[in-house]
Parts: C-alpha cells; structure tokens; sequence
C-alpha cells in the first residue's frame, strides 16, 4: 500500500513540477523584457552575497516590530528548512521508516527539525492573529488593499506543513518505536497514534500535496506576491541599489537625456513590483495615505505589477504606455518623496526611482503635469530660483550683515586665498524672510567662531532639486552643469572643496547627485559644522536656567534624516543650549514629512488632511512651546500648520532652526554677540604649489586650467592662487606668472627660477644659505648684483622681510614677468658677459624690469641680472612696472598678458625642469642654493635691495624675489624686497663680476649664452624710484 502512495506522489508532482518551471521560466522572460537600468546591479557580488544573508536570516528590517519578527523569522526559517524535509516526504511514501541518508539516523538533525516544526506552527498562528485583529476592510490597517486570498491561503499552507512536519515523526515514532532525545513533543504525539507503515506514507502524501498546491498556486497567479516574494525577494535583495545595504534614498539615478521617453521600463522595476509582499509598512508611514491622499506605496507597486503582466507580450515586452497611464494623476503626484516606503520596505523596493520615472515620462514624453509646476519650471529656468525673485535680491541680507558689522566675505570680490567653507546659503535662504533668519544666525555664528567662509552671493542659482523631483530631468541637468561649474571656479587654487548649506534639499543634490555631474565636494549640513564648533569650545552655548528650560521638540527633515542618515547632531545642539528635548511618537527614521519634499511645496494640497497640520498636529501632542527643525521648507510648513491649528488660542509654539536657537544661547541679554575670535582653519588646510604643466595658461587658458583642477580638488596652494582667481585680471596673471617661471627657464636665470618655484619649501633653507650670500653682498655692494643669484635666497633674508607687504601682490605679478623672461633668455647670453658674470646678472637685474617693463625685462624673474635692464626700460617702464608691482597694475599689465605668450616658450617650462636641474648644479658650486640661485637671481636683487641706492630696480627686485615666492608659498615675506629694489642699483655694481658667487651666474650664462645688455646695466643704478 504504501508504494501505490508513493506512485501517486510522483503522478501528481509530475505536471505541477513541470507546470511551475514553465511559469518561472515566462517570469524570467518577463523581467527581462524590460529596459537598462541606470545604475550597475552587480558589482561587488560577494557584498551583496553577504547582504542576502544578513537581510535574510538577521530580518534587519523588522527590529521595530520584535513579535512580528520573531513570528515572520521562524515562519521563514521553517519554510526553507522545511523544503528539505518536505522532500524526504517522497522517501516516507514510498519507505516509511526511511529518510534522507546520513541525515536519518542524526539526533541533531531530528531535533532542528522538531523545533523548527513547532516554531513554524507557532509563528504562523501568530501571523494569521495579526491579520485577523488589523482587518484589511479599514483605511487605517496596513493590509487594506491588499490580497485577502492569497494571503490566507499561503499562511494556512505553511501552518499545515508545520503540522505536518510533526505528524510524519510521531508517525513514525509510533510504528517504529525509534524515539531519541531529540524527539521531545513528537513521542509524546505518537503515544496518540497507531502503529502503522500506512499512515506515516499516508501522511507524507498530504503533506506533499499541500506543498504541490502551493506551487500549483504561485505559478498560475504572477499577481501574487505575497507568495513569490519566497522566491523573488533573494534575487531583488541581491540586485538592489547599494551593496553595503544601504537604502535608495539620498540621490535619484541619472538618465541619458537622449533616451527614448518611451523605452521599456527598467527590469529592476519589474522585478519589484514581482518581490512585493503587500505586507503594508510602506502604507502604514506613508504621509500621503495617512492624511486621505489616494497614494499607497503599497498599491502603486501592486498596480504597476497588474499592468505589466496584463500588457505583457512575450514577443514585444510590456506595454510601457500601458503601464505608465495604470498609475492615476493623483497618485503619481500626491508623492513627497519622503522615503518612508523605501525605508521600510523588508524586500528592498525602490519606490520612490519608479515614481520619478514615471514623473519623468509624463512631463518629458506627455507634457502632463499639474499646471502649478508650469511656472515652477519658468522660474528655474528663466530666474535661478522657483518663486521667480530678481537675482540681485540674493545680496541683500549680505548688506544688512554688514551693516551690522559681520563679516560675510563673497567670492569673486572680496580676498578669500584662506576660504575653508563655500556658504551655499540656497534659494529658501535668500528669498523666505523665516529662512533668512536661519541664514544670519549661521554667519553670525561663524562669523563668532573665526569659520573662514565665503558665499557667492548673486553667483548661486537653484540646485534644480524641484525640478527633478517633479520629472522636469533636463531642467535639472542645465542646473546642475552650471552649478557644478560655478562651483569649480569658486574653489579653483583651493584643495579642499568644503559647503555648508542650511537646507536639506540643497545638501542632498551637492551631496548626492552633483557628482554624477562631475561636482565632487565635502558638504555638511550646517547642524552638522555647528555641532562640531560647540564640541570643540568654538561656541560657548550658555544654558537656560532650570526655571526657564521649557519643552521643545524636534521635526527630522526627510531629506537630512531618512535620506541621509543625520539625526544626531541637531539634537545635540539643542542638548548643548540645556533645553527640555520631548520627542515626537514619530521620529528619526519613521519621522512624519512635513509635506514639502517632492516639488510639493509648490503645489496646492486639495485632497484630505494638509500634511503639514496632520505632522504639526504631533509636535503639539507633546506640549512643547517651541518646535525646532533644521531645514527652511519644514520651517515654513510647519509654521503655517502651527497658524492654522492655533489660531484660537492665546500662545503658540514658536517654529525655529536649530541655528537659531544656538545663536540666540550665545548671545547676552540685549542680543549683542561675544568678540568673535581671529580667523583659522578649522583643519590644516592641504595646500598645494600649481604644478607647471598647469601653471602654463596664460591669463586667458588659466581660466581654463581653473575648473579642471577645482574638479579633480588639486588646485594650487590657496594662499596664492585663491585670490588670483578671484580676481579675473590678476587670476590669468597668475597662472601666467607661475608659467611665465616655467619659461623663464629657458633662460639660463629663469630656468632656476622655475626649478625655485617647484621647489617652493626649499627656498626657505636656500634662503639660510643665502643669509650667507648677504654677507657676500656687502663684500661687493654692486658686485652682489651677481651674487644676486645665490641672494635669491638672501630674498628671504631679514632684508627681503620688508618686502614682505609687496610680496602678496608682487608675488603673482612677478610670476607674469616670468613669463618675459623666456625672451630674456638672450640675456643669459650676457650672464657670460657675467664673466663680467656680475655684470651678465646685472642685466638679469631687469627684475626691475619685471617689475615694470617685465615684457622687456624678460629676466624679470631673475631680479638681481635685470637690474641692468631695468635702467634701460626704467625710464617709462618702470613707471609701469610699478604698477606691475602691485597685483592692481597689472591691469597695465595687461599689455604683458601678451608677454603671456611669451609663456608659450613656456613649452621651455620642461626645459625649466631641465633647466633647473642644470642650473641648481651650478648654482650648488656657487652655493648650496644652486636649485634657488636661478629664482634667486631676481632675490639677489633684495640683497641689493640693502643697496637700496636704486629704487626703480626696487621693484623689479622685489618681483624677482617674489617670482620665485610665488611657487614657494614662503617667498611671498621676500616679496618685501620691494623696499631691496634699490638694489637694482647694485646693478650697476654688478661689474663686479669678480665676485665668485657670479659663478653660479656663469652656469646661467651657458643657459642664455651671451648678453650684451648686460653692460647697460650699469646705467641702471642711476635710475631710482
């Protein structure tokens, strides 16, 4: 008898089985049918291995409800385990005091099996109470809406096979009298049952069919999720978003614009609305299902699933304009994009990706969308920000903070080389006077705790998050590229690319998305920086007296809390204040949303409850006077919730920013902020010198080279090269001065000099050597003009200090003048002359003429050798070469921007490496300083500059010294020489030429060859400034 059960097992297995691959394999197809999708799916497999695990067996997404997942966990656990024993079933009908080999006759295995039957029953009762006592007929359960049947049946199919698990081994027990330890309840069942081979097949064969009818099940219904999930969910888990586990929040994927609007819908999309439990989490957080909207998560992913199977044709794919017109209007809109859905979710659906598509297609492919976003993305485009306000308005609370004596320094117009924060203050911040609030307190407080900052004024325009976020993709791409480049200009000659934002929505796009623009920045929510200030005694936040410590609460915005997991820091600042923090029953990451976030704060709410009153509704259950948030839209929001729902009564609570709130803590009695402490980095800044290669633009490729490398967050130095951007004149300078170094190379002097800016942390132990060389100096007054070279590092010198003041703007100017020297090569030449070396570097001494007619004195660099230039050109040049001097006159010159080209021998620049090499070998005979002796041509000048009898060659001098300065961040103190000019003058005592140290000269000498010019020289020293 019991083989005839055991063929009758087999006859009905075979077609179920053969049923239900067929059906898996047109699911496969199915989800295949759909489109690409935007992000990889399968990188790092093992991570994502070991996330099924973790979310599989750890049931990480069920920790806020402990019973449901202790129930949900042994269901689960006795489902897969009990597929194993569910097979040995086959065996029992057959042999029914057999079992799987090995495993039989093992107690351990008997005794998993045991509890894991009695757990399964358990958890399954259990499960079937949940769904009895919430119903699924009330708005307000979680299971409204979804499949009655099929979840029933599922739960009692699992029950049975939990009992049937127990009843095979009493079965067996009771016929075979073979019970061990690990048999605990089931020899106690068999003491109830007859011995007999009969029922244990007769048992097996049930529990078989059961289990077959659940498969008869899943494989003719598609639309039943709450059974494939078994089946889909390890795959969706493995392919989701992230492969650390992260949720899909934060950032939206980025399409190609040049895709059809009409191309298939994603395979991740398909495949999630297969792995949906309809289990009603999402629902249950939902804002917009919780306040009457017709918007379910749950439903959303149920429908497009029914669609996509219904307009399914296994030849050409799903209908996606089917699919597509399946969600009704007033659900695809009614989103916030809060999240809560996507965070809750225990398979890992990405809600809120298929709600931006679906967005995307109907604005982009159907132009459909609510008539409120018409002027949303007229405003954006035409006007930078989505109410439409005059740019110019961005500037306005700036000049009401300094009216009031704060410091709010703007890029572009204001020095900002030591910036260490980019302000993004956004468009909330500019415009909405509750947001400006938060925006003054911010640089208040900054501005209190020395934060070196700066903002951009009328330079910001909107970020384009509305834009995405209601489907408008283009708009948003336009945005973002702009931005991204305006933001790389911002930070060019910066190597820390760091922004502070007061609004969420803001923080995430930077954040998130720029980067897939090329906009890769360090951003911090402003509670974040400000936490970070009160922890390190920055601000001193004087708590409330006990008498005055009243309730207040705190709202978690979804764009810094569920998106981007900052819950801390706004608490701990309130903490810091010493108020009375009373949570919300909703908070951190089951926070409630205000009802701003997903473009719709700029749409009107016309169905159920405002989300805005139903979430302040549950700040005012906790009795707080004061409600605090951390971001601009929920101020708003929730201010006008807070109106609306107290407008009867005599006090409401007050709405702040958390910023507010730490600046008013701070401040006295009367409002008066304490003395603000001195600007400094917060972190010692990375600072970097501009390599050559970049450095070669003129001042007009160095515009160029400015965004590439605020990209790539290798810019130069930001002492130096910050500022020159800044200026647009003086940025090009700049870059063209640091490159003009590189040509200057090419001649003998200017090589060195170029080798000195490379080696800018050097100069400083040149420049002890060159104390030395000052000594040398005074042993030949004028003849120093040649030691000039080893003086470069004299620059440095106490001499050089004065110069220090000129050397910030000398010092980029003389970088342009660099970029004469590369015809000053010829002079070089005259370095032989140097033979009369002293007076060959006297001609280098054109440093004057650097200074002032730079293009003519293209030894300008080496300042000491152009002295002698300089007399010639001092004349008129060298009145313009003053100007050249400052970083202003370089507006004069501008002619030299045509020396600029003169950088184009920059392509000597490698020459200047080489150069420089060569040059430092013979400057190290002349003296250690070999490397700094060519840049140190132009420093001798400063050692001249004690002769300072020559005032014109002052200039030049100190030029010269600041060319090399420029590379070395140190050199700017030489810059001081200007006052050294004078010894330009020493020039002319560049006949001196005996002087040994020339011979380092000489090595310049062979690098220009020879240079009559050097013997005019000598008329430099009459000339004086």
């Amino acid at each position: 008898m019991t083989t005839v059960f055991g063929w009758l097992a087999i006859l009905i297995s075979l077609p179920v089985w053969g049923y239900f691959l067929y059906r898996a394999f047109q699911l496969f197809k199915y989800v295949r049918s759909g489109g690409p999708t935007v992000l990889p799916r399968t990188n790092r497999p093992g991570a994502r291995l070991g996330r099924v695990f973790i979310e599989i067996f750890g049931h990480t997404h069920f920790k806020a409800r402990p019973f449901v997942n202790a129930a949900h966990w042994a269901v689960m656990v006795g489902f897969l385990f009990g597929a194993i024993v569910w097979f040995e079933s086959y065996i029992h009908t057959f042999a029914p005091h057999s079992g799987w080999p090995l495993l039989k006759d093992w107690s351990v295995y008997h005794f998993v099996e045991e509890v894991l039957a009695l757990a399964t029953i358990v958890g399954a009762l259990f499960l079937i109470g949940v769904r009895l006592r919430f119903g699924h007929t009330e708005r307000g359960s979680r299971f409204y809406n979804s499949q009655v049947f099929p979840a029933y049946l599922v739960e009692t199919i699992v029950l049975l096979e939990g009992i049937g698990m127990l009843a095979v081994k009493s079965a067996k027990i009771a016929t075979y009298d073979n019970a061990t330890w690990a048999d605990f309840l089931s020899r106690s069942i068999a003491q109830l049952l007859p011995a007999s081979p009969e029922l244990v097949s007769a048992i097996a064969l049930f529990k078989l069919v059961v289990g077959l009818v659940f498969i008869a099940s899943i494989a003719r219904f598609f639309t039943w999720g709450v059974m494939w999930h078994r089946f889909t969910s390890f795959f969706n888990i493995f392919f989701q978003r992230n492969p650390d586990g992260e949720k899909a929040l934060g950032k939206l994927p980025t399409p190609e614009l040049d895709d059809e609007p009409t191309a298939p819908n994603s395979w991740k999309m398909l495949l999630d609305t297969t792995a949906c439990t309809e289990c009603g989490r999402c629902q249950d957080l939902c804002p917009a299902w919780n306040t009457e909207k017709p918007l379910s998560p749950k439903k959303l992913m149920m429908d497009l699933r029914d669609a996509g199977v219904e307009n399914y044709n296994p030849h050409a794919g799903v209908n996606v304009l089917a699919m597509a017109n399946a969600i009704d209007d007033d659900v695809l809109w009614a989103c916030t994009n809060c999240g809560a859905c996507v965070d809750q979710c225990p398979t890992d659906i990405e809600h809120l990706d298929h709600v931006a598509d679906l967005r995307r297609f109907r604005v982009l492919a159907e132009s459909n969308f609510p008539s409120e976003l018409t002027g949303l993305f007229k405003n954006i485009e035409t006007k930078g920000n989505p109410w439409g306000r005059n740019n110019s308005e961005r500037r306005d609370w700036i000049d009401e903070a300094r009216a009031d004596g704060i410091d709010v320094p703007i890029i572009g117009e204001d020095d900002l080389t030591e910036m260490e924060y980019l302000f993004w203050v956004g468009c909330a911040g500019a415009y909405d006077d509750h947001a400006k609030t938060t925006t003054r307190a911010v640089v208040d407080l900054l501005h209190t705790a020395g934060v070196k900052f700066g903002v951009l004024a009328t330079g910001e325009t909107c970020t384009g998050d509305p834009a995405r976020r209601a489907g408008n993709e283009f708009l948003f791409q336009m945005m973002a590229e702009h931005n991204v480049a305006t933001l790389n200009d911002a930070f060019s000659g910066l190597d820390r690319r760091k922004i502070i934002t007061t609004c969420p929505h803001c923080f995430n796009t930077l954040r998130n998305e720029y980067p897939d623009f090329d906009g890769h920045f360090e951003v911090f929510h402003h509670t974040q920086l400000l936490n970070r200030l009160v922890r390190e005694g920055l601000l001193k936040p004087v708590p409330r007296t006990p008498d005055k410590r009243a309730p207040i609460t705190y709202h978690d915005p979804c764009f810094l809390g569920r998106h981007n997991r900052v819950y801390d820091p706004p608490r701990e600042l309130l903490e810091a204040t010493g108020v009375e923090l009373t949570e919300m029953s909703h908070n951190r990451s089951e926070a409630f949303c205000c009802g701003a976030g997903g473009a719709r704060m700029f749409m009107e709410e016309r169905q159920g409850t405002r989300i805005n009153e139903f979430r302040t509704q549950q700040a005012l259950d906790t009795g707080a006077s004061e409600i605090a948030t951390g971001c601009p839209f929920c101020n708003v929001m929730i201010s006008g919730g807070v109106k609306t729902l107290t407008a009867d009564q005599p006090n409401s609570p007050e709405v702040t920013d958390v910023a507010v709130r730490l600046r008013n803590s701070i401040a006295d009695d009367n409002g008066n902020l304490p003395t603000p402490r001195p600007k400094a980095f917060l972190g010692e800044p990375n600072r970097r010198t501009l390599p050559l290669s970049t450095a070669k633009p003129t001042s007009q490729s160095a515009s160029k080279p400015t965004p590439t490398d605020a990209t790539k967050s290798t810019d130069t130095a930001p002492s130096s090269s910050a500022p020159t951007p800044t200026a647009t004149p003086s940025a090009p300078t700049t870059p063209a001065a640091d490159t003009p170094s590189a040509p200057a190379a090419p001649s003998a002097p200017a090589a060195p000099a170029a080798p000195s800016a490379p080696t800018p942390p050097t100069p400083n132990a040149p420049a002890t050597p060159a104390a030395p060389k000052a000594p040398a100096a005074p042993a030949t007054p004028k003849p120093p003009a040649a030691p000039s070279a080893p003086a470069a590092p004299a620059a440095p010198a106490a001499p050089s200090a004065p110069a220090a003041p000129s050397a910030p703007k000398d010092a980029k100017t003389p970088q342009p003048p660099a970029a004469p020297q590369a015809p000053s090569a010829p002079q070089p030449p005259a370095a032989p002359a140097a033979s009369q070396a002293p007076s060959a570097p006297a001609a280098p001494v054109a440093p004057a003429a650097p200074k002032e007619p730079e293009a003519t004195q293209t030894p300008a660099p080496p300042a000491a050798p152009s002295a002698p230039a300089a007399p010639k050109v001092p004349t008129a040049p060298n009145a313009p070469a003053a100007p050249a001097a400052p970083a202003a006159p370089q507006a004069n010159e501008a002619p030299q921007p045509p020396a600029a080209p003169k950088p184009p021998s920059a392509p000597q620049p490698p020459a200047a490496p080489g150069s420089s090499s060569v040059p430092s070998a013979p400057e190290a005979p002349a003296t250690p300083k070999p490397p700094a002796a060519p840049k140190p041509p132009e420093a001798p000048a400063a050692p001249q500059a004690p002769s300072a009898p020559a005032a014109p060659a002052a200039p030049a001098a100190p030029q010269a010294n600041q060319a090399p300065q420029p590379p070395a961040t140190p050199k700017p103190p030489s810059a001081p020489q200007p006052p050294q000019a004078p010894a330009t003058p020493k020039a002319p005592a560049a006949p001196k030429p005996p002087a040994a140290p020339q011979p380092p000269a000489a090595p310049k000498a062979p690098e220009s060859g020879n240079e009559p010019p050097a013997p005019p020289a000598p008329p430099a020293p009459p000339r004086s400034e």
